[in-house]
């Protein structure tokens, strides 16, 4: 009887064990490099609700906004360090480390060569988009991460200016407030005295009139900016980061040790964010506009048309140079030119069908432009 007894308490210890085990949880916690008001921070808690769905509770996930714990340029280096094990920002927030990273997140003006950002996502699922993302990671910057292109965001508009412009050559006299790095590169490269500042320094500045005009982002989020309140005419054909594309980022070690059922849910998840974003781009950027015209006294204006050739032709001579100074920036940019080269006659006339079925539409008095 004794020996049944300490059968049975071997068995209750263990069967504990078992349970105390299968109860573990792995919690994620993701440093974003965006304002908790952000419209892609909802896309993020559709995720985190997805997962802890999915997996019963086995992952949690943390979502952190911009600065908690380390800045949004920190963020990748953190992630690698295991300072945290996840991240959300943009590659080329990571271009001081390798110049390759625009390629990815914002690659300016399709390449040069017309891409589109569905073409770009699918070069990512589809081609060698998303291998090369993660060589970019773990071999040209030698960081310890596994990265997710998944929050598609453009296109983001040329910007905000003060009047209607019908030329090039007027928009290029003015000092316009763009994001740093490659985008600057380009707007010099054709001309524009563009000037690189943070967001929250836009609108003192255009109040002191250091600048004439800026970008941001896009509607939605320029309206939460109060980008309507300096000035009333919006061009939205943009081309800086007409493709713009956030990425979530893993601590390799980390992810690599989940079981696999965790892993196969987190991917699933994080490409869900795909469809989450572009239907939530399409619904809060309409409703902000149609606030803006109808009620707001902002103007659209359409960018005058030598500026896609001037934009383009200055993209292809800046990545050309970095290519010719970089072997893993020119291996991205030749591998994406092919990519163009295969999908861009075809996406063309596909994207040309649409923007033809919407504007015979709107010759029609059917659609408004949302003027009343």
């Amino acid at each position: 009887m004794k020996k049944l007894g300490v059968f049975f308490l071997s068995m209750c210890v263990a069967t504990g064990c078992f349970a105390g085990s299968a109860m573990a949880k792995e919690k994620l916690q993701i440093q974003t490099a965006l304002a908790n008001s952000s419209i892609y921070m909802r896309t993020l808690e559709r995720f985190k609700a997805n997962v802890e769905k999915l997996s019963k509770g086995e992952l949690e996930v943390e979502l952190l906004a911009a600065g908690a714990i380390v800045k949004p340029f920190e963020i990748y280096g953190a992630v690698s360090e295991g300072l945290v094990n996840g991240g959300m920002g943009w590659t080329h927030y990571n271009s001081g480390v390798n110049p390759a990273g625009t390629l990815f997140s914002a690659p300016c003006g399709g390449i040069g060569y017309g891409l589109d950002q569905a073409s770009v996502m699918s070069w990512i699922f589809e081609g060698d988009g998303g291998k090369l993302l993660n060589r970019y990671y773990q071999e040209a910057c030698k960081q310890n991460i596994v990265a997710f292109a998944v929050l598609p965001m453009g296109p983001e508009a040329f910007g905000w200016f003060k009047q209607t412009y019908k030329s090039l050559a007027e928009i290029n006299k003015l000092k316009f407030r763009c994001p740093p790095g490659v985008p600057a590169e380009i707007f010099h490269e054709m001309g524009m005295p563009a000037v690189s500042m943070g967001g929250p320094d836009i609108i003192p500045a255009a109040q002191k009139g250091v600048i004439d005009c800026a970008e941001w982002i896009a509607p939605a989020e320029d309206l939460a900016m109060g980008f309507d309140q300096i000035w009333k005419h919006l061009y939205l054909q943009g081309l800086h980061q007409a493709l713009s594309i956030g990425d979530v980022v893993l601590n390799k070690t980390w992810y690599d040790k989940l079981p696999e059922h965790l892993r196969d849910i987190l991917n699933v998840c994080l490409k869900l964010c795909v469809v989450d974003q572009n239907n939530d781009n399409i619904k809060r950027h309409s409703i902000a506009l149609k606030d803006m015209v109808e009620n707001r006294g902002v103007v659209l204006d359409q960018t005058p048309p030598e500026y896609y050739n001037a934009f383009m032709k200055a993209t292809r001579a800046v990545f050309d140079r970095y290519a010719a100074k970089d072997a893993f920036f020119k291996e991205v940019y030749e591998n994406e030119i092919a990519w163009a080269k295969l999908t861009v006659p075809f996406q063309m006339r596909a994207n040309g069908l649409y923007y033809t079925l919407g504007k015979t539409a709107m010759d029609d008095g059917l659609i408004t432009d949302y003027k009343k």
